[in-house]
């Protein structure tokens, strides 16, 4: 479900390109102090999250120059001693844990077991860590389940639990004051619920198919996947938009100190992109920032 939160490459600097590839690689390198496997859970999505915590303090970004497995030939820089990317790190973790736990709870993946095996010591550390967050966002899982184990036809409805989980995510122990943290769980929010319906409308081919639930098939009485999608795209089309602009309102009660113009670049840009493309048939995929 994640991996739509991303940048409009076409409209950033090079040296904006640059800073949010420095936050990419520093939170893969927080996911691999805890497990190297763990790195294949790497997401867009944590590395704008990583960079919104960042940018509330007004300390400069620190670097370093770090070669890795994946670009053995020359250093890049990677973004150190962040508390914001060390929490996106652990957050990146727990999120796959607990998708991989779900996916042995209903289907009883071998592959999904394993998964939990490469994850489960970082998760009891994480656990431990944020317990709140933790609470929160296995509160909003077991909702989701429950909304589809009940074959849920309300959008509205199943979005709202992973939009409440996205607002666990967006709210870290270390933000203080209330204020901010309110704009914080207000923009969360709707980033959460905008990936849900976008997932959900993207997913409806593959749904229709593997006989998955989606809220969208569960009110559809028939006809063809195509036909759905182009009966949902106008309608869904002015929601998803509202929503963003729910969390660009958010977004501007923030007192961001840095990286203003790489993260007004993601939400006022790169999801309004992202979205155009998947409602056109045009998904393609994101731009690679490594």
């Amino acid at each position: 479900m994640f991996g739509y939160v991303t940048i409009y490459k076409d409209d950033l600097k090079i040296s904006e390109y640059n800073v949010f590839r420095a936050y990419y690689c520093g939170l893969c390198r927080e996911i691999g102090r805890c497990s190297q496997a763990a790195r294949l859970g790497l997401s867009y999505d944590m590395t704008f999250l990583s960079i919104l915590l960042s940018s509330l303090s007004e300390n400069p970004l620190k670097t370093e120059m770090k070669r890795c497995i994946a670009h053995p030939l020359s250093k890049r820089a990677v973004a150190a001693g962040d508390k914001a990317c060390e929490y996106s790190a652990h957050m990146s973790i727990l999120l796959t844990y607990l998708k991989f736990a779900d996916d042995w709870r209903d289907d009883k993946s071998i592959s999904a077991l394993c998964g939990m095996g490469v994850y489960f010591s970082a998760m009891r550390k994480i656990r431990k860590l944020y317990p709140e967050q933790y609470e929160r966002i296995i509160a909003g899982l077991n909702n989701l389940d429950r909304l589809e184990k009940e074959n849920c036809a309300s959008a509205d409805e199943s979005a709202d639990c992973f939009a409440n989980i996205l607002s666990a995510l967006f709210t870290p122990p270390f933000v203080k004051d209330e204020a901010v943290n309110r704009a914080l769980s207000w923009l969360g929010y709707n980033i959460g619920r905008w990936i849900y319906l976008l997932d959900a409308y993207n997913d409806i081919d593959r749904d229709v198919r593997k006989k998955n639930y989606n809220p969208f098939l569960a009110s559809y009485s028939g006809g063809s996947a195509e036909k759905l999608k182009e009966t949902l795209k106008e309608n869904l089309s002015v929601t998803m938009t509202y929503t963003l602009s729910a969390a660009c309102s958010a977004y501007e009660l923030l007192p961001i100190q840095k990286n203003d113009t790489v993260l007004r670049n993601i939400l006022y840009f790169g999801l309004k992109s992202r979205q155009d493309a998947i409602l056109k048939g045009k998904a393609g995929t994101p731009d690679e920032p490594v």
